[in-house]
């Protein structure tokens, strides 16, 4: 398996870490966290994406025209990552004290997992 690859992103002003895992084949996990030396709490957000490698065969096979709507193809990107870190902010994420968050990003919304922590 291969080993996640931790990065930072700047997001108004302040500095996060992130990393992206793979959770199951049509999803991955992405996991925001204060940088070290500050304390807070962890997001986590749950991102469809079809692993083009292990849909190879049900891809090609589909109709061009609905490939777009059918898999979700596009990996996670920093500019989708600060986007994230926005739509939590304004749901409720508080970075310095609170619970650590998950959510599952559905059709462009973000929306929280009620009762389950990230972890």
């Amino acid at each position: 398996m291969a080993r996640t690859r931790k990065r930072t992103i700047h997001v108004d002003g302040v500095e996060y870490g992130w990393a992206v895992r793979r959770t199951d084949p049509g999803h991955v996990a992405l996991r925001i966290w204060p940088v070290p030396g500050r304390s807070g709490c962890r997001l986590e957000v749950q991102v469809a994406f079809d692993d083009p490698w292990l849909n190879f065969g049900p891809i090609i096979t589909a109709p061009a025209e609905r490939v777009a709507e059918v898999f979700a193809l596009t990996p996670v990107t920093p500019q989708q990552v600060a986007e994230l870190i926005r739509a939590a902010l304004a749901s409720g994420w508080r970075v310095d004290d609170g619970e650590s968050l998950r959510f599952v990003r559905d059709r462009g919304r973000l929306e929280p997992v009620p009762g389950h922590p990230a972890g």
